[in-house]
């Protein structure tokens, strides 16, 4: 037979004290008239030790009179790349909810689930953050039991609150600057074939991309309604045969495949060829030479997710929404005005 795991009566009686002052120890909830010998505090930390107790969750959300859990769901697909948004925005996200008064404890959820399957888990919640998408079964029981969630950088249903980057108005910031510098031939890499379908930053991006050309009465350089595959052929393409000058990418992961690739066929940047990408700002920061981006402001993103989340569960006649974050263009080493003829 498995063996039978320690409970908070196992710790009390091994330590010698209540089960009230083992609670308020294992869980710092000292203070407000409360206190317990350093000594009392160690031996009961030791036993704790030594018998491997942990807490049962589902528990303590029964007995609770306030449930303060809230779950950021979305962990395995959004989390799944280095450096990109959703790490920072997490970090942004716990920060705010461990600065709150009310004292939220926070969980992750990084486990794959089945689509007629609810990611949400079994014990009493007070509110959810929604990294990207979730199930639909998941955003079913969200709406059903009218749990209070924020998405980010993805859509909501009509109870939940959506905060996503302005990719209109970042890639509008894109093409101008490019412009602005004197540049007349202007490209754009879209995502890797591999990227997730369907998620509004590709049409938002491309869409506005198109429309910036004819705004400004520019050629239409090919390849940029095609899947980013090689970065070499990209460039062949683009720059070599149509004479690109500039390089709108989607993301980083494409923008760093096109320098390395610009090196590896002589293109140089930033005097022959001007390259921007969207991106994080910390990811970003490791990549060297520095690359000239568009930040989608994930640190700005889940601070405001975490605030609207916090609003929406103190307030039921809080109204749902969608909030747009602006973009800011971050100029560093990749961008020149174009090469004199």
């Amino acid at each position: 037979m498995p063996e039978q795991l320690a409970n908070l009566n196992d710790v009390a009686s091994r330590a010698g004290v209540s089960k009230s002052t083992v609670s308020r120890v294992l869980n710092n909830k000292l203070g407000n008239g409360f206190t317990v010998r350093e000594e009392v505090r160690n031996r009961i930390l030791a036993v704790a030790r030594e018998l491997n107790y942990r807490p049962n969750l589902i528990a303590q959300s029964l007995t609770k009179q306030r449930y303060r859990m809230i779950v950021i769901l979305g962990g395995a697909h959004a989390l799944s790349e280095m450096g990109n948004i959703y790490q920072t925005a997490v970090n942004t996200i716990t920060q705010s909810l461990d600065s709150d008064p009310e004292d939220f404890d926070v969980s992750v959820d990084v486990s794959h689930h089945k689509s007629d399957i609810s990611e949400l888990p079994p014990w009493k919640i007070e509110g959810v953050i929604v990294l990207a998408k979730s199930t639909p079964a998941t955003m079913k029981e969200l709406e059903d039991a009218a749990i209070p969630y924020v998405v980010i950088n993805g859509p909501a249903g009509k109870g939940g609150i959506s905060v996503v980057p302005d990719d209109v108005q970042g890639t509008r910031l894109a093409v101008t600057y490019f412009y602005e510098l004197g540049h007349r031939k202007i490209a754009y890499a879209g995502p890797r074939a591999d990227y997730l379908r369907g998620h509004s930053s590709l049409a938002d991006r491309h869409q506005t991309y198109i429309s910036m050309l004819k705004e400004f009465d520019l050629p239409d350089i090919p390849e940029h309604n095609m899947p980013f595959d090689s970065a070499e052929e990209f460039l062949r393409s683009a720059v070599l045969n149509h004479g690109a000058t500039a390089i709108v990418a989607y993301g980083h992961r494409e923008g760093l495949n096109l320098m390395q690739a610009a090196h590896k066929l002589d293109i140089a940047i930033p005097e022959q060829l001007s390259l921007l990408c969207f991106c994080d700002k910390y990811a970003n920061s490791i990549m060297s030479p520095g690359l000239t981006f568009i930040d989608l402001r994930s640190q700005e993103m889940g601070k405001v997710a975490a605030e609207l989340l916090l609003k929406r569960m103190t307030d039921k006649k809080y109204r749902p929404k969608t909030v747009k974050v602006d973009e800011r263009l971050v100029i560093r080493e990749s961008t020149a005005p174009p090469p004199k003829d």
